[in-house]
């Protein structure tokens, strides 16, 4: 059985400011199924932020919605819609985490010089012998 990872996940840009997500789905849902459609959110605030992604059903429904609706106007904003490069969403996934700070990258390991590069890795022997036979044929 192949995996059903066949969905389209779109970003959209430049909504108005009251769309909610309810309306985000409606306008996709002439496209295809329409599995869930998101408005992202200030983390400190909670206030709606102009941006959100939709997953819907298959790549060529996600295709159909591009050519579709990039450009149009919704509400006097000319939203753009783009493949997204966000995963789509786990099943039962909780509420998403604030994006975390930056951090400064940890010490790189010294390369390994050519003595150590040469040297062949040993391994210990076993305890044991293996007995090796042959096996019946059937007739």
């Amino acid at each position: 059985m192949r995996a059903q990872r066949h969905h389209g996940n779109l970003f959209i840009a430049k909504l108005p400011a009251d769309f909610s997500e309810e309306r985000l789905a409606e306008a996709f849902d002439p496209y295809g199924i329409v599995l869930s459609a998101e408005i992202a959110r200030d983390p400190v605030t909670g206030a709606r932020l102009r941006y959100g992604w939709v997953d819907i059903a298959t790549e060529r429904a996600a295709a159909g919605a591009i050519a579709g609706l990039h450009g149009s106007e919704i509400d006097g904003c000319r939203i753009e819609v783009r493949p997204s490069e966000k995963p789509a969403a786990k099943k039962g996934a909780g509420a998403r985490r604030p994006p975390m700070l930056p951090t400064r990258p940890a010490p790189r390991a010294p390369a390994p010089t050519a003595e150590v590069m040469a040297m062949p890795a040993s391994r210990p022997r076993p305890a044991f012998q293996v007995e090796r036979r042959s096996l019946p044929r059937r007739a």
